[in-house]
């Protein structure tokens, strides 16, 4: 992918960028991540002087373990294709959850605080899922490490986002703090009540 240097890091930037991420992982999925067919491994030194049965043994050994390998990798595609959609499915939900909050109060910025922690904890996660594809199965690295390049500039983005959202949670702290201080200055103004008074009134 390729982003604009004027690209401001802002909620729209840092969600159209997860979904062209979550794009090109399901892209990724369905074509196995790239996989490459594993090959049979080199002869061994004299393979041509065994007898024709060992040579024989040693090749039907070797396709049956090729076999199982593939097997495998088939399997371990297919789990690790969930995960890295899962993934992607939690970041663009955690984004929009904190997009939609427009917090006005420091607990509602702590909220979307959280949520984009979250999002940036899951955008590493994801990152390991993919080298950890990269180096459990023989594939095209190239488009696994664009990929990472493109993770990389969602927590960026998120990071920057988050920043731009301090000034907002220091607002609504003094806000806070000007009503405390309204509402103790209020209860000043307010007469003192005698418990004593009190009893009789209501006798």
């Amino acid at each position: 992918m390729k982003y604009e240097d004027q690209r401001k890091d802002t909620p729209f930037a840092t969600r159209d960028n997860m979904l062209d991420i979550r794009d090109h992982v399901t892209e990724l999925t369905f074509r196995g991540f790239g996989k490459k067919k594993r090959k049979m491994p080199r002869e061994p030194r004299n393979f041509s002087q065994w007898s024709e049965k060992s040579r024989e043994r040693w090749i039907a050994q070797q396709e049956e373990l090729l076999a199982r390998q593939e097997e495998y990798d088939r399997m371990f595609i297919e789990d690790e294709s969930k995960v890295v959609r899962d993934l992607c499915r939690q970041i663009v939900f955690l984004i929009d959850r904190a997009n939609t909050l427009n917090p006005q109060t420091v607990h509602e910025c702590d909220i979307q605080r959280d949520l984009q922690n979250e999002a940036i904890g899951l955008c590493n996660n994801l990152q390991r899922e993919m080298n950890h594809i990269a180096e459990t199965i023989p594939c095209n690295r190239n488009f696994l490490a664009i990929l990472s390049e493109d993770i990389d500039r969602e927590i960026d983005l998120i990071r920057g986002w988050r920043k731009s959202c301090v000034p907002l949670r220091e607002k609504a702290m003094i806000r806070e703090m000007q009503r405390r201080e309204k509402a103790e200055k209020k209860a000043a103004l307010l007469p003192a009540c005698d418990p004593q008074e009190t009893r009789q009134t209501t006798e």
